[in-house]
């Protein structure tokens, strides 16, 4: 068991790295989505973000496609980044109850 031991716990190891890497990089994204209201025939980007119990619309002002075709990328970015993170953080939980020996109960 010594050598399935070692290779759970380098799996540890490199799963924390993961962690830790998702986490530097979804701190660098922004939070939120954007949002089109249409005022009078006008589209009015807004950036929406929860701040707490709040939900705070952001406008975004006269920017151009590209800026806000960036924004759309980023965003999605961080979606996919908080989805990976969700992934290894549920691979850590399992990889350390193999390392404990905990055994879930029999259905």
């Amino acid at each position: 068991m010594g050598t399935l031991d070692g290779i759970l716990k380098e799996e540890l190891e490199r799963l924390a790295a993961a962690e830790k890497s998702y986490l530097r990089e979804i701190k660098k994204l922004p939070k939120g989505s954007i949002q089109v209201k249409r005022i009078k025939k006008i589209a009015y980007p807004y950036l929406v973000v929860r701040q707490g119990e709040k939900v705070v619309s952001e406008y975004l002002g006269h920017r151009s496609e590209r800026e806000l075709e960036k924004l759309k990328q980023a965003i999605a970015q961080r979606k996919k980044y908080e989805r990976h993170l969700k992934e290894v953080k549920r691979n850590i939980k399992r990889i350390s109850r193999m390392t404990r020996g905990k055994r879930r109960k029999a259905i």
